[in-house]
């Protein structure tokens, strides 16, 4: 006899979740009570707050800001609204947690080029006290509620691992709690008594969560769900953690026991992070009666009908000031990305989008071997940042695996490493470089992951895309052993049309007859071609006819 699957329960009366969330191209906290029908946003301007951390009487909230110019650590006070700076500094400082008594914080601070861990009190009676002095990134602080134990995350013996610090051990105060080279551990949190630590671990593409008995730390962790930034429910019998994909990050809630299992409708379409969960409910009538007024007008134009787009013919238009083999773009899609060069500008300190290695190619263009017919640079919608920028050194890349695809988080050096732009990289990137030194492990992967991770302070050109609706695509399975099939630096405005509706946006369907756009050669070259005004492979091997991008800096960072 078949047996139905409960539906999922409703999760209420179980306080409330505070959370960091990105909209209009802008994080802020938001606060959710478990009933309600909508999220309550607790800080809003032309900045960015993130990693909230409440306070154990539930009356505050410490959390980071750029609001002053600088990565600082603030505290909300729920009851009134008022908002005081904690830490001054030109160094980064985030991910703030409480010590159980709510008198101190520790926080995880960038400076002189390397993460570690700091204490500081509340009322800024004595100097902040450094707990850790290693040459390795630590990062990530969670306060057990029990008393005098912080764990935090490591990368001192080879790849991010959990530690525990103890407060009372002087002498011997850190052990390694999982010791793993093959995975890394993100985001340690202690449940609300302090007897089970929850972390995630990645690998193979899948963020799982596990648990450690902390009575008896010999004992091996438990899985208990997928996701990551775990945050425990007030009475321990729920988990609340963040779904990625490739393209957004979502909650998702689940019972301990199995027995249940829920998305929570918080607010969709756009990317969350840094929760945690509080027995408190939300006081003060000032985010119960409505939310703060946005600041910043949407950057992306959802105008446009998108179901009527495809059987309309778009223009191309010229991008004014940017260099390319053809400088234009389809009418559906270059406001939005002059916007984002001009976003790009201000947050990088230079124009990296002023030269691009491709923004429309054109339907008898040659493309690189082993592109497929149906790139997207085709349409118009799509282009190819300069390669000139990643052979400079001037971007990074974070690898990350999503349902079997491989995609690059692309990451670009600031200008200015004073701290007021961009933050420090928080995970190893990817080296292609060591294909090419004889490692054949190394060169069957396509690279590894780099020996340390490279100082200064960066952005997150991935997710700057993404806030005008431009995403990344995923690797081409050959990746490894094609470099071109990365497709590192290629970024597509696609809305919701298939590809062949864009390309009916610029061309008559009889144009798109024959599904490939150019003659495929049926024999592999033995010889270098030469060099044409058009030719994209020889481009992309000379680098003197590459062109260069112009910043208004030179990097001074040096590993």
């Amino acid at each position: 006899m078949p047996t139905n699957t409960p539906a999922p329960t409703r999760i209420t009366s179980l306080g409330t979740i505070i959370y960091s969330a990105r909209e209009n191209g802008r994080t802020h906290l938001w606060a959710y009570v478990s009933g309600d029908s909508n999220a309550t946003q607790l800080t809003g301007g032309p900045w960015d707050d993130r990693d909230p951390s409440v306070s154990p009487d539930g009356l505050s909230v410490a959390f980071s800001s750029r609001r002053n110019g600088y990565w600082d650590l603030y505290i909300l006070d729920l009851r009134s609204g008022e908002i005081r700076q904690l830490s001054n500094t030109p160094g980064y400082e985030g991910n703030p947690t409480w010590s159980p008594d709510g008198h101190w914080l520790a926080f995880e601070a960038y400076y002189d080029g390397n993460f570690d861990i700091w204490i500081v009190p509340i009322d800024l009676g004595q100097d902040p006290i450094q707990l850790t002095i290693h040459q390795g990134a630590d990062q990530n602080p969670s306060w057990d509620p029990r008393g005098r134990r912080i764990a935090f995350v490591s990368d001192r013996n080879g790849s991010p691992d959990v530690f525990l610090a103890n407060l009372d051990e002087p002498d011997d105060r850190f052990r390694n709690l999982t010791n793993t080279k093959s995975t890394a551990e993100r985001s340690p949190v202690f449940n609300a008594d302090g007897f089970s630590l929850a972390y995630s671990e990645s690998y193979s593409g899948i963020d799982v969560v596990k648990v450690f008995d902390m009575n008896d730390l010999d004992q091996a962790p438990y899985e208990v769900g997928q996701g990551r930034h775990a945050a425990w429910s007030p009475d321990n019998h729920y988990m609340i953690t963040v779904l990625y994909t490739a393209l957004d990050r979502r909650f998702h809630v689940f019972a301990l026991d199995h027995t249940e299992a829920t998305d929570i409708p918080l607010m969709p379409g756009i990317d969350v992070d840094d929760v945690t969960w509080t027995a408190a409910g939300m006081p003060g009538e000032i985010y119960t009666s409505q939310r703060i007024p946005p600041t910043d007008a949407p950057i992306v134009d959802d105008t446009a009908d998108e179901s009527q787009q495809g059987s309309t013919r778009m223009e191309l238009v010229d991008l004014p000031g940017v260099r390319a083999p053809h400088p234009s773009l389809s009418d559906a899609v270059d406001q939005d990305f002059l916007a984002l060069r001009q976003r790009s500008i201000s947050v990088l300190g230079w124009d990296f989008l002023e030269s691009l290695d491709n923004a429309f190619v054109g339907l008898n263009d040659p493309m690189p071997p082993g592109f497929a017919y149906n790139d997207w640079l085709y349409t118009g919608r799509a282009f190819t940042f300069n390669s000139a920028a990643i052979q400079a050194g001037w971007v990074e890349f974070i690898r990350e695996d999503f349902g079997g695809q491989t995609y690059w988080r692309v990451f670009v050096l600031a200008a200015l490493q004073d701290g007021t732009l961009g933050e420090p990289l928080r995970e190893l990137p990817w080296d292609f470089d060591t294909r090419n030194n004889g490692d054949p492990v190394a060169y069957d992967q396509g690279g590894s992951l780099r020996d340390f991770i490279p100082p200064g302070y960066y952005v997150d050109f991935t997710k700057l895309a993404s806030d005008y609706g431009f995403e990344r695509l995923p690797a081409l399975p050959n990746w490894r052993t094609y470099y071109h099939g990365t497709r590192l630096n290629e970024f597509v405005k696609r809305g919701e049309i298939s590809w062949t509706d864009a390309m009916l946006e610029l061309y008559p369907a009889s144009a798109l007859v024959t599904p490939t756009p150019f003659q495929t050669p049926t024999n592999t070259p033995t010889r270098t071609p030469r060099p044409t005004a058009t030719s994209w492979y020889w481009r992309w091997r000379t680098p003197s006819s590459t062109p260069t991008p112009q910043p208004i800096f030179t990097p001074t960072v040096t590993p």
